[in-house]
């Protein structure tokens, strides 16, 4: 490993088998300059994004901040790849590691964190918002803070970013409209839902990825509609709660739903509701 740059006592650039790289390392770049070889038995974490935009990201990031919370986010990410798979985005090394660092500002300072959308997230992320909470955990291992949970609730949005890959505006407009989604299904069909039942988790799961695709203009939405006509004939009550949507959806975000989308919507609700009138108690009969 070349030392490229130096940026502080414990944190270089280096040039590793002609690849770019951030080492870190206790005193690595001490009585060093640029140019010399790094002393690599020292060197703690390497990290190496394959995108040279995210890695001029990481650098200026890096300049202003302990190196101890590019670390902490390094073991964030690792436990998010052993959970989740080697797909997760690069880039939530470096939102993980900017959110660590104002996290940790806001706590020393005793600043409250305000999360208005807190109660959804963990909510409609329960996956991801546990692991968060091993986030949260591995902070307070790492530097000696445990951040509250508003910043949990942060967190999570950033690991539903690096697996959905969706940009953060759009994941704060996707989780209130999945929200008023629930609503309008819930008031169509008085439902009370059972959080815990498979077929919530895959409406769920379903509208997550729907407020993905609608919010994303670039996405072309399927032309499929075989089950749009399905729903139109045989279930009224649902192809009349999808449109519903569709016009909630386009007069509040601006967004068209194709016919195609409503006929998943369709399928799902009527799973849904299905479900929920199966498990609901039979009425009392007239002589009871």
């Amino acid at each position: 490993m070349v030392i490229k740059r130096i940026y502080n006592n414990n944190v270089a650039m280096v040039e590793d088998e002609g690849v770019e790289r951030i080492a870190i390392g206790r005193g690595i770049t001490f009585g060093r300059s640029r140019g010399d070889e790094l002393d690599t038995s020292a060197v703690e974490k390497v990290f190496t994004l394959d995108d040279p935009d995210s890695l001029n990201r990481l650098e200026r990031l890096i300049k202003g901040i302990p190196s101890e919370y590019l670390s902490v986010a390094e073991d964030i990410v690792a436990m998010l790849r052993a959970e989740l798979g080697s797909d997760v985005d690069d880039n939530v090394l470096i939102a993980l590691t900017d959110h660590i660092s104002m996290a940790i500002e806001r706590e020393r300072a005793e600043v409250p964190c305000d999360n208005p959308l807190l109660m959804e997230t963990r909510r409609f992320y329960k996956k991801e918002f546990a692991l968060a909470l091993r986030a949260q955990d591995i902070i307070e291992d790492r530097l000696g803070i445990r951040v509250s949970e508003g910043e949990v609730g942060f967190i999570t949005l950033h690991i539903v970013n690096a697996t959905m890959q969706q940009r953060a505006d759009h994941l704060m407009l996707s989780i209130s409209m999945i929200n008023e989604i629930l609503g309008i299904v819930a008031e169509a069909f008085d439902l009370v839902y059972d959080e815990e039942s498979i077929q919530y988790e895959r409406f769920l799961r379903h509208l997550q990825f729907f407020a993905q695709r609608v919010l994303d203009k670039s996405v072309v939405q399927s032309e499929d509609t075989f089950l749009f006509h399905l729903g139109k004939d045989q279930y009224p009550a649902a192809f009349e709660c999808t449109e519903r949507i569709g016009e909630h959806v386009a007069s509040t975000y601006g967004c068209a739903v194709a016919d195609a989308e409503k006929g998943y919507l369709v399928y799902h609700i009527m799973n849904l509701v299905n479900a929920a009138r199966a498990d609901a108690p039979a009425a009392p009969s007239a002589a009871e």
